[in-house]
């Protein structure tokens, strides 16, 4: 995989796009109230709880790429102690993204322009993108499904294994961007509790 350009997508696989920091990991520049997962940089970094669980599950079934709004060198330190080696169809970090201004609060945003990847050959309509910063993705119409914000503090945290069901769910949709996605996990503990009724 080359850190500038993508690898091609395989065949007509679901490409998921994963966020890291508050999404997969938390990292913090002080130890919280245990030991780090690892470090990166310098940085105390915690795994959310079940990552293992939800990468083994959608590596194995998914094309899988990373974008993070981090710098490029904390990106690779991450994802290295995150993922084996050569797995990722993408690696890309703050440099990619688009800088854009919120006229409401004058703040400047990163955004990530999912239209980038599309030059690549990657399908919008075949690419979830999975951030818990909903405004990185204003123009990606259909693509968000948007996580908690993890914080590395509870340790009772299931959002990846709700996470896993609702993107097998999508897995086989011609086009995702037509799904409603907000309010996911509701759908998720409905189907959840139909399938114990019929148990």
């Amino acid at each position: 995989m080359s850190r500038d350009r993508p690898a091609p997508p395989s065949g007509d696989r679901l490409t998921l796009m994963l966020d890291l920091d508050e999404t997969l990991v938390y990292a913090s520049d002080v130890e919280l109230g245990r030991p780090a997962d690892f470090h990166a940089l310098g940085y105390h970094v915690y795994r959310r709880p079940h990552l293992q669980t939800f990468l083994d599950h959608v590596l194995a079934r998914y094309d899988v790429g990373v974008w993070t709004s981090s710098g490029r060198s904390y990106a690779e330190a991450v994802c290295a102690a995150l993922f084996p080696p050569q797995t990722l169809r993408f690696l890309w970090s703050s440099e990619r993204c688009s800088i854009s201004r919120d006229w409401t609060t004058g703040d400047y945003l990163n955004r990530k322009r999912l239209q980038k990847l599309k030059t690549h050959g990657y399908r919008l309509e075949r690419l979830i993108a999975v951030d818990d910063t909903p405004s990185k993705h204003a123009q990606n119409y259909g693509n968000l499904v948007c996580v908690s914000e993890y914080l590395g503090e509870d340790p009772h945290d299931d959002e990846l294994l709700h996470l896993i069901e609702y993107l097998d769910a999508l897995a086989d949709a011609a086009n995702v961007r037509k799904i409603e996605k907000r309010r996911w996990r509701e759908r998720v503990a409905g189907a959840q509790a139909a399938a114990r009724t019929q148990a």
